[in-house]
């Protein structure tokens, strides 16, 4: 018998990019833990978070990103093959270079890498009980599910709809991936993990690049204030290590145009 995977989350960025066939999707509030721990799955997919940084109850990421999770975790991993669930490469931000699990976790502390630090802190020192639980450390993904209160949200909403935009400094390097390539590995991994490209991406490169496959110039339609913008308020330039590009631009180019032109009208 196939067993179903569950992913709960079903708003999530991620969410939309996992496949229809043996997955059930289901949102995260309200969620009746009693009745999905009575049945057999496969693979456990914890997909919601709150990632949210401009909000007035910072308690949310504790609550969400913690509380919640390990209450999830706990109620369920019992009856499933398998759990993963996603903690952030952000705990390795203050890292220049090249960043593995081997390294310690270093961040720059915010409600939201405390929340991610403490419920991997918390998994990692229980791994007899936590046994079938992955973390899973994804590095930079954006869609077009992104909010428009982050920067690739704006970019995204400003080629589909021909808007202009505001942003701030995005002349530096980061590790991008699509979050197509990071379900791929979610639905394969048997181990935590970092996910990332193994490369550099300069940002501002690539949202030009995307203006540009739309025949839409760039000039015309981002206005840059470095001051009034502060998209990254730290800039370490830290990638995942790699002897080889696990994602390419080119890979992340088309997944990205590809997004873009699913969700034109």
């Amino acid at each position: 018998m196939i067993l179903n995977n569950l992913l709960i989350g079903n708003t999530s960025q991620l969410s939309y990019f996992f496949p229809e066939e043996n997955f059930i999707k289901v949102s995260s509030r309200n969620l009746d833990l009693e009745n999905f721990s009575t049945k057999k799955w496969n693979r456990i997919f914890i997909c919601f978070g709150e990632s949210r940084k401009f909000i007035s109850d910072i308690n949310l990421h504790d609550d969400i990103n913690f509380y919640l999770t390990i209450k999830v975790i706990d109620a369920l991993k019992e009856c499933c093959q398998s759990i993963v669930v996603y903690s952030s490469c952000e705990l390795w931000n203050k890292y220049e270079g090249q960043i593995s699990l081997d390294l310690d976790f270093n961040f720059y502390s915010s409600p939201y890498t405390q929340s991610k630090y403490k419920l991997s802190k918390y998994i990692l020192s229980n791994q007899n009980k936590y046994s079938n639980v992955f973390i899973l450390y994804p590095f930079n993904f954006n869609s077009v599910y992104r909010s428009q209160n982050f920067l690739f949200g704006k970019i995204f909403d400003s080629i589909i709809n021909k808007k202009v935009v505001e942003i701030g400094d995005t002349y530096f390097y980061r590790d991008i991936v699509h979050p197509k390539y990071i379900v791929d590995e979610s639905i394969t991994v048997n181990s935590h993990k970092l996910i990332g490209s193994g490369r550099k991406v300069y940002v501002n490169d690539f949202i030009r690049d995307l203006y540009k496959h739309f025949d839409l110039k760039y000039e015309d339609y981002v206005v840059e204030d470095c001051d009034k913008f502060n998209e990254y308020s730290k800039k370490n330039e830290y990638y995942l290590k790699s002897n080889i590009c696990t994602y390419t631009y080119k890979q992340l180019l088309e997944d990205t145009i590809q997004d873009i032109k699913s969700n034109m009208k």
